[in-house]
């Protein structure tokens, strides 16, 4: 399970293109695609270099003027949802 501590990074098996507002992810190893919008695309732009989730929470609550007990909720609940998908990796210090 992720938390807060776990330095995570886009896995380089999914390929991304932006399209207009949204990113197009397809999963080379599942072959599904998904789409992202706004804040999750936000989080993916994000993953682009490995980042501690702690930080990336302080940052996506700064941007977005959100309580930062809600930003780590969503994002630990989005980033375990990715991690299930095979989309992300963790990463040692």
């Amino acid at each position: 399970m992720i938390d807060l501590e776990t330095i995570v990074v886009r896995s380089g098996t999914v390929l991304d293109a932006s399209v207009d507002d949204e990113s197009v992810l397809m999963s080379i190893e599942t072959g599904h695609y998904y789409t992202m919008k706004v804040t999750s695309r936000a989080i993916w732009e994000r993953l682009d270099t490995p980042v501690r989730v702690g930080d990336l929470c302080a940052a996506l609550a700064a941007a977005y003027r959100a309580p930062l007990a809600t930003v780590e909720a969503d994002t630990l609940e989005f980033l375990n949802y990715l991690e299930a998908q095979k989309m992300i990796e963790r990463r040692a210090e």
